[in-house]
């Protein structure tokens, strides 16, 4: 009775096992199965042993660093300037010549007939002469004619006094002024640079001097942002 009992369990166990593989069903244990479905999650910060775990949060460091340098390395250099031509010197100097012309007297007529000749050369290298400031250095030059939009400059040549480019750079510059100083109408650019080398060999410096035939507030500020030196009071 027990064997056949025994024969009989043994006839299910055999059925119930052929019929869960005709089924399909794996036999695999439910921890396996579900083990093998897991899918892998990559880690946010890379932790092996050869790379900092925060090197994440310094990346982000180092390029708002680098992005700051670049801004810093690509701010605009200042612009080159051309000075506006100013005429009042010229204007002055015709008035008062025409005055004193006409007074009537022969010293007077001389001194006029001066006067109004020197605004006429004012007037005319007004007309013609720019005072230019490019990246390097500051510069004469010669303009070729037509509106201020449309005017040709050129090199004006050597300088006739002391001969040379008139083209000196802002570094050699060692002084700077209007005259008469803190008039509201300067007659005389100056300054004084170590650039030129005198006839001796020497370049402890050497003077230069212009009539007042541009914009002097624009050439006190170009002379002041280029950094050009300047003996304070």
């Amino acid at each position: 009775m027990l064997s056949s009992r025994l024969l009989l369990s043994s006839s299910l166990a055999t059925l119930f096992i052929q019929a869960n593989l005709s089924s399909g069903f794996s036999t695999t244990s439910p921890l396996v199965q579900s083990t093998s479905n897991v899918r892998k999650v990559l880690p946010l910060f890379a932790t092996d042993n050869n790379q900092n775990p925060f090197g994440f949060v310094q990346g982000l460091l180092s390029q708002q660093k680098g992005t700051a340098v670049a801004e810093r390395n690509s701010t605009p250099a200042i612009p080159d300037c051309v000075v506006d031509s100013d005429y009042t010197l010229a204007a002055v100097f015709g008035a008062v010549g025409l005055g004193t012309f006409l007074v009537g007297n022969v010293f007077t007529f001389v001194l006029g007939g001066l006067l109004i000749l020197l605004a006429t050369l004012f007037a005319v290298q007004a007309s013609r002469i720019r005072f230019v400031f490019d990246q390097d250095a500051f510069e004469l030059k010669n303009t070729s004619g037509g509106d201020d939009k449309q005017e040709q400059l050129k090199d004006s040549g050597e300088n006739f006094v002391v001969g040379g480019a008139n083209r000196w750079a802002y570094k050699s510059f060692i002084n700077w002024e209007f005259f008469p100083k803190g008039s509201p109408i300067p007659i005389l650019v100056y300054f004084k640079e170590n650039q030129t080398i005198k006839p001796d060999g020497s370049n402890d410096g050497q003077i230069h001097f212009f009539p007042a035939i541009a914009n002097c507030k624009q050439l006190e500020e170009q002379f002041e942002v280029r950094g050009c030196a300047k003996i304070r009071d």
